[in-house]
Formats: structure tokens, C-alpha cells, sequence
């Protein structure tokens, strides 16, 4: 946002949305404190779906009771009163959240080396690789 405000855009020549990153309503919020109009929410959507069938889609609704609650303690009382000043911008790789560990994948990735014949993977159900 800064760059192309510096490039000579004004904020209303342009629209910005957020369409990927999106997993909790913290995220939500830290977009549109940062300037997005929307954001796009498909993939905790599907994956709701596909887990708890129908019933997962009430569940999608966490993203916005969770959004609900970050304002709460943020002390704002509407979308409109979100302002960059809620989101620390100087270091963001500070608070970058590592993504869980896919236990499943790892085995599988595992046993695949030990496989081809890596010498230093291991599977967990075969031990270390000999």
C-alpha cells in the first residue's frame, strides 16, 4: 500500500482484496487494517466441508466470531474504525506464525527416501535407515 502511495496512487484509485493466507479472523483483521476491501476465505471453507460435511460449514463461522473477538480486544466497535495503527508493520517477519507440522506427509516423505535408499531417513514404523 505504501509503495504504490508513493508511486503516486491515491487510496481510492485502486481496490485491494486478499485472496490466499487467510486462516484465522486475526488475519481478517490485520488485511483490512492494512488497507484490503475484502478477503478471500475459500480454502477454511473447503476444508471445513470436506472434514465435517455439512455441519463444517458452521464452523466456518469461527472465522468471524474470531474476527468478532480480535476487535473486541483491539477496542475497535466496527470494520470502519479498523486503522493501520492496530497492526505493528516495523519487523513482520517477527510475528510470522510457523504452520503446524503434517505429521502424515512427513512419515510418508520418510519412507519414500528410505525407499530410493536414503541413507539418512528414517521411516517411523521400519527405524533408522541401514
Amino acid at each position: 500500500m505504501e509503495t504504490l502511495q508513493a508511486a503516486g496512487y491515491k487510496r481510492n484509485d485502486f481496490t485491494v482484496f486478499i485472496n490466499g493466507g487467510i486462516r484465522r479472523g486475526g488475519d481478517i483483521f490485520q488485511a483490512v487494517a492494512l488497507g484490503a476491501a475484502a478477503c478471500g476465505v475459500g480454502r477454511p471453507v473447503l476444508c471445513s466441508l470436506a472434514s465435517y460435511g455439512e455441519k463444517g460449514i458452521v464452523r466456518a463461522h469461527m472465522l468471524q466470531d474470531e474476527l468478532q473477538m480480535v476487535m473486541r480486544l483491539s477496542g475497535t466497535a466496527s470494520i470502519a474504525s479498523i486503522t493501520p495503527g492496530h497492526v505493528i508493520t516495523r519487523n513482520p517477519a517477527d510475528h510470522i506464525v510457523p504452520l503446524p507440522q503434517d505429521h502424515l506427509v512427513q512419515g510418508t516423505c520418510a519412507a519414500d527416501a528410505v525407499d530410493r535408499g536414503c541413507e539418512s531417513a528414517a521411516h517411523p514404523a521400519r527405524g533408522p535407515a541401514s
